[in-house]
């Protein structure tokens, strides 16, 4: 097993597009850990995980809008084609090519007890209805990761089990075949924004929770999520002591403000009682236009220029695929799916 302190050199993540944009809990908890990494050297894979949006979105204008959106927005948060290799995962057909050979590997035992499963039984859907594109979702993960043979695959805290997923699957084919996956490490962000709270102060925040800071909605919405986001209930009047440490408000402030000092000086004055709620949330808005007006302004330019998106896409799919061919290619020699009947063998 890879030592903890052992240099990442490859890391891999996907996101679903699932939603309309993305939000701030997106930003701090996925973009912007995978973009300090892609700046520090690592050989990064980025990928948009449309297959896996089949499970809940089965309308075709729509998958479409929020495969388009997924892609506009990390273009227009900095992603580096040059640096990064970003592509779509239903151009790598690989992708499930791999997770129909790991479904032999897996007892049912370990799928029934994945969490995505769970919470739709918890949340009151019969056991018959629960599509099998959901069941197998650890699966296609898995397959995901394995693919690319990463040293780490840095996730948000509720997605820990599907990359221990992933482990034990490297681990139950390896033993059966010899060491043909490495395991790869967990990269969970700690602190606040592993886990940002939303604008309702109690659940993670969502867009089906209604609960976010949206980075490219107009920003009028923008500033009404900001203004009615949840701070100290505690904290009676502008003049009483504030709570700092958990408060959602703040949290954000240290997410989206570059103006450090200006985030320390409020800090000290809502916990002396001489700063209001009001100002803070308005000293949010304008920091938030800050840090987002030229990813606001690349955003739009992409929406005219889905010629550009492709083109990113495709390259990023080439290269890949170099990767996961040669994967695959391992995998179905050392399986014997490649034997003497093989065509080209």
């Amino acid at each position: 097993m890879r030592k903890s302190n052992e240099k990442i050199k490859r890391v891999l993540s996907g996101i679903t597009p699932s939603g309309e944009t993305l939000h701030l809990g997106n930003y701090a908890g996925a973009v912007k850990p995978q973009f300090d990494l892609l700046e520090k050297g690592v050989e990064s894979y980025y990928f948009v995980a449309d297959l896996h949006a089949l499970t809940t979105i089965q309308n075709r204008d729509l998958l479409e809008k929020y495969i388009m959106n997924n892609v506009f927005d990390y273009i227009a948060l900095g992603l580096d084609p040059d640096k990064g290799i970003y592509f779509r995962q239903s151009d790598v057909p690989e992708h499930s090519m791999l997770a129909i050979v790991l479904a032999n590997y897996i007892p049912f035992g370990l799928a029934n007890r994945m969490h995505a499963f769970k919470d739709k039984l918890a949340k009151g859907v019969a056991k018959e209805n629960i599509n099998m594109g959901l069941f197998n979702y650890p699966i296609l993960m898995a397959a995901d990761i394995l693919l690319y043979k990463p040293d780490g695959v840095p996730v948000g805290e509720d997605q820990r089990q599907h990359v221990e997923f992933a482990r034990e699957t490297a681990r139950n084919f390896n033993k059966v075949h010899g060491k043909t996956f490495p395991v790869p490490q967990v990269l969970v962000q700690k602190g606040d924004f592993g886990r940002v709270i939303g604008t309702d102060g109690q659940r993670k925040m969502s867009k089906s929770l209604g609960n976010i800071i949206s980075i490219f909605d107009d920003e009028e919405i923008i500033r009404k999520q900001i203004m009615g986001s949840y701070t100290d209930p505690n904290r009676k009047h502008a003049d009483d002591p504030g709570r700092v440490e958990g408060n959602p408000i703040f949290i954000y402030h240290d997410i989206v403000n570059d103006d450090k000092s200006e985030v320390e000086d409020l800090k000290r004055r809502y916990r002396e009682g001489k700063v209001g709620d009001v100002e803070v949330k308005q000293r949010l808005f304008e920091a938030h236009k800050r840090k987002f007006a030229e990813a606001r302004r690349r955003r739009k330019e992409l929406e005219n220029d889905i010629n550009l998106a492709k083109k990113i896409l495709k390259i990023g799919a080439e290269k890949a695929r170099v990767v996961a061919q040669k994967t695959m290619k391992e995998v179905y020699e050392v399986i014997g799916i490649t034997n003497k009947l093989s065509i080209g063998v």
